[in-house]
């Protein structure tokens, strides 16, 4: 061996050093050369980063969806890294949640918290994902010198420093899946959560789980406020607090905004917050703090950042009067292809602008709504508007013809429908258009009645009555009474100023149906004298007879004696007319009249000429209703074998159609028949549907039913 070097024995013999009680990295070196470089990185649970900001103040509810993250993310310290994306509508407090959940189990991931936050670093030219990765490894350790400039580089160094200990990562308000997948731990036990206004859905073939978040309901909603604005304030005006919840729609930003006006100012009472938000027009720049729209702002980020052709849709569809769209309706508004809009939805679906509604039609949060109005008054022309509105209003005007025609077949109509449907494929035909028909009509109330309105206000007259009147196959056979009193008034006003008496008389004399069902008899009777004097202005027989028949039905109810001489008139009026179905009707109200004054062998004798005088004109749904009045006179006549088989035949016929009212009106009788035959258990079943007929479509005073049926359980 050769002789030491002595300078280095020289250098050896003045430099040392000496460490103790190591805790993280050391590098002890007694002599180099070259370039070395030393990359660190935290092992120390007092180094590791814990990035994650805490939750905010006056964090509800919850439970749910934190229980499923904890399901899918806890106890998973052997398998790889999990990721989960949390989406939702902006504002619903999808930040919140991921530090609530990071809150109970930040602490086991020895790795640290890492935490980027897209919406604070993305510019105008885009997301920096590279500088934001630059930033998660300088937090784990590594100088800014020893940095490598490419993406890829950064992420297999990222990789690299966290393949031994198990990191939690927090992406806040990603906008694309290329934001995530750099940030992707080696170590086994990681988790990555993510929040996006985007499904993100791409993510899931790299095994993401994809959750999401909905608004609060209206017990989580008030619980924020007291949490907020004290309990003794919201508990002093519960009944308006629970209207406030509502209006915000259960949206934590919305409800965190107007308690901070509560506090800031204590004498503003929450009703009259309500009153200031109850506005739609204005309602949006009420959720503002020192003038800032803070709502408005927080959807402001999600729509800049859809495609031109998708924002001019969700603008559209913020003017337009309806309550929910599918793609019909959404290439309607547009005026272009089904497929194209279909696609268009489905990028409002991914940025949560728009929510999967059951069925297959999305819906609107109430906020975002106001704000997709908003955007399309600042931005859309008022001719652009207009034109979409005329698209909507003959889409539906000929559709709910095409409904009416199915379900009331060739019954007398005051608008010329042959001139509105020339041309037009028949959008419910074959065996079951009747069923679909009144399907169709019930999934579209809500925008029949809000195309209705807008028809009105509008000056287009003779679209909205003969719309009205089209709604009427709709709520004869369903009986949403509210509704049909609206349209009804929207009509006859329509009518009005139309100049169409006819028309006024119709609409007037049909609602008074619905005045009567609710108990209004006054109501009823000025619409039916009302109408009476149009009628007779009109100089149309049939109308007359039919206002004549309609008048027989509100004297069932008030006046039993004087209801044969209104269906007696209606009778000699339709056969003046030669209108073989209007003298069918008149016969058939007019036999239902004599049963219930008692005179069963004469009611029958009527009953069953009507009965053939509706199937010679082929209307088997009053025939159906013909049967039930048969069954009734039956019934009371000590028959119940008679009774029961035309019963059944009835509820046969309505529910092959669809029409619940008078499935209801069949099976409520067909359950007294069961009861004196002592079958309780098909009383039971027959009283149960009826129970949720009348509920679905709104009827009042169902106590005694319920009642009965208690009974009848017991």
């Amino acid at each position: 061996m050769g002789e030491a070097n002595p300078e280095a024995q020289s250098v050896w013999s003045s430099t040392h050093n000496t460490v103790h009680d190591i805790s993280g990295n050391s590098v002890q070196i007694g002599s180099l050369t070259g370039d070395v470089v030393v990359q660190g990185r935290f092992d120390s649970a007092s180094d590791r980063p814990r990035q994650v900001p805490p939750v905010p103040t006056g964090f509800v509810d919850r439970e749910t969806i934190l229980s499923a993250m904890d399901d899918l993310l806890v106890g998973t310290a052997s398998e790889p890294c999990q990721i989960m994306v949390i989406s939702g509508l902006a504002g619903v407090g999808k930040s919140a949640l991921v530090r609530r959940w990071v809150q109970e189990w930040g602490e086991r991931f020895p790795g640290g918290q890492l935490y980027v936050d897209y919406a604070a670093v993305r510019t105008d030219s885009g997301t920096p994902v590279n500088d934001a990765l630059a930033e998660c490894l300088v937090a784990l350790g590594v100088r800014h010198e020893h940095i490598p400039g490419t993406l890829s580089a950064r992420a297999n160094l990222f990789r690299t420093i966290t393949a031994s200990a198990a990191v939690l990562v927090v992406l806040d308000d990603v906008t694309e899946p290329a934001q995530v997948l750099p940030f992707v731990p080696n170590a086994n036990g990681s988790v990555v959560l993510v929040t996006s206004g985007d499904r993100l859905a791409e993510l899931a073939m790299d095994g993401a789980r994809l959750l999401t978040l909905e608004p609060l309901d209206c017990r989580s909603g008030q619980s924020l406020l007291r949490e907020a604005c004290g309990p003794a304030r919201v508990l002093a005006e519960a009944k308006m607090a629970a209207r406030l919840v509502a209006l915000c729609g259960g949206l934590p930003v919305a409800l965190r905004v107007v308690a901070a006006r509560l506090m800031s100012r204590p004498r503003l009472s929450i009703a009259r917050l309500v009153g200031e938000l109850a506005d739609e027009n204005t309602r949006l720049a009420a959720f503002s703090l020192r003038g800032e729209p803070l709502v408005s702002a927080v959807f402001d980020s999600a729509y800049r950042a859809l495609p031109p052709s998708a924002a001019s849709l969700y603008r559209i569809l913020g003017v337009a009067p309806i309550r929910s769209v599918n793609v019909e309706i959404a290439a309607v508004v547009l005026g272009c292809p089904p497929p194209g809009a279909e696609r268009l939805l489905d990028v409002l679906v991914y940025a949560s602008l728009l929510d999967e509604a059951t069925g297959t039609g999305f819906t609107f949060h109430d906020l975002v709504r106001l704000h997709a109005r908003q955007r399309s008054v600042e931005e859309d022309s008022a001719e652009l508007r207009t034109s979409a509105l005329e698209r909507l209003r003959d889409h539906y005007l000929r559709k709910a013809a095409f409904a009416d025609r199915a379900v009331m077949g060739e019954r007398m109509r005051i608008g010329v429908v042959e001139e509105l449907l020339e041309g037009q494929p028949d959008p419910f035909p074959g065996e079951n258009a009747e069923g679909a028909a009144l399907d169709w009509l019930s999934e579209h109330r809500a925008n029949l009645l809000g195309v209705l309105r807008a028809v009105a206000e509008h000056g287009w007259h003779d679209a909205a009555w003969q719309l009205c009147e089209a709604l009427h196959a709709l709520y004869l056979n369903r009986r949403f009474l509210d509704d049909w009193i609206e349209a009804s008034e929207i009509g006859v006003a329509a009518a009005g100023e139309a100049g169409n008496p006819a028309a006024q008389a119709r609409l007037l004399s049909v609602v008074s149906r619905a005045y009567t069902e609710l108990g209004e008899l006054d109501r009823a009777r000025e619409s039916l004298d009302r109408a009476l004097v149009l009628a007779e202005r009109s100089r149309h027989t049939v109308l007359i007879a039919s206002v004549w028949e309609f008048t027989g039905r509100y004297r069932d109810q008030v006046d039993p004696g004087a209801s044969a001489d209104a269906y007696q008139r209606a009778i000699e009026r339709n056969a003046e007319a030669g209108e073989q179905r209007g003298v069918a009707l008149a016969t058939y109200f007019l036999g239902r009249a004599t049963s219930s004054r008692g005179d069963q062998v004469a009611a029958l004798e009527i009953l069953q000429r009507a009965h053939r005088l509706l199937l010679d004109v082929n209307d088997e749904r009053m025939a159906g209703r013909g049967s039930i009045s048969l069954g009734v006179a039956h019934f009371r006549s000590g028959d119940t074998v008679a009774a029961r088989r035309e019963l059944e035949r009835a509820v046969g016929v309505f529910t092959r159609s669809k029409a619940a009212h008078y499935e209801a009106e069949a099976r409520e009788v067909l359950a007294e028949v069961a009861e004196q035959e002592g079958d309780l258990h098909a009383a039971r079943e027959n009283l149960t549907r009826v129970l949720h007929i009348r509920r679905a479509s709104g009827a009042p005073n169902l106590d005694g039913l319920v009642a009965h049926l208690r009974r009848l359980t017991v």
